[in-house]
């Protein structure tokens, strides 16, 4: 076994065994629920956020990227954040 297969190997059996997670984590997720945490905060743990697919022209993704480089955060951020906008400018109330 390579030295960077021993690596891995000592930071899974870490992982798997002597790794603690604090109590009041709102991130990390426990037992049966595995994955990412969601991203919405009122989920429960272990609920997966719903997923949409868009498909966009290579202008607006480039701009997308771009933007988000600035930003530093992802283009998922953005739009999410265009989207809520955009809802909330669009919806009567």
């Amino acid at each position: 076994m390579g030295s960077t297969e021993k690596d891995c190997q000592q930071a899974a059996e870490w992982a798997e065994h002597d790794m603690t997670v604090k109590p009041a984590s709102a991130t990390a997720l426990r037992g049966e629920a595995g994955g990412r945490p969601s991203i919405d905060p009122k989920a429960s743990t272990g609920q997966h956020s719903p997923v949409r697919q868009v498909r966009l022209p290579a202008e607006v993704n480039d701009q997308l990227a771009a933007l988000a480089h600035t930003e530093h955060c992802s283009p998922s951020d953005i739009i999410r954040a265009a989207l809520a906008e955009y809802i909330a400018a669009h919806t009567a109330g």
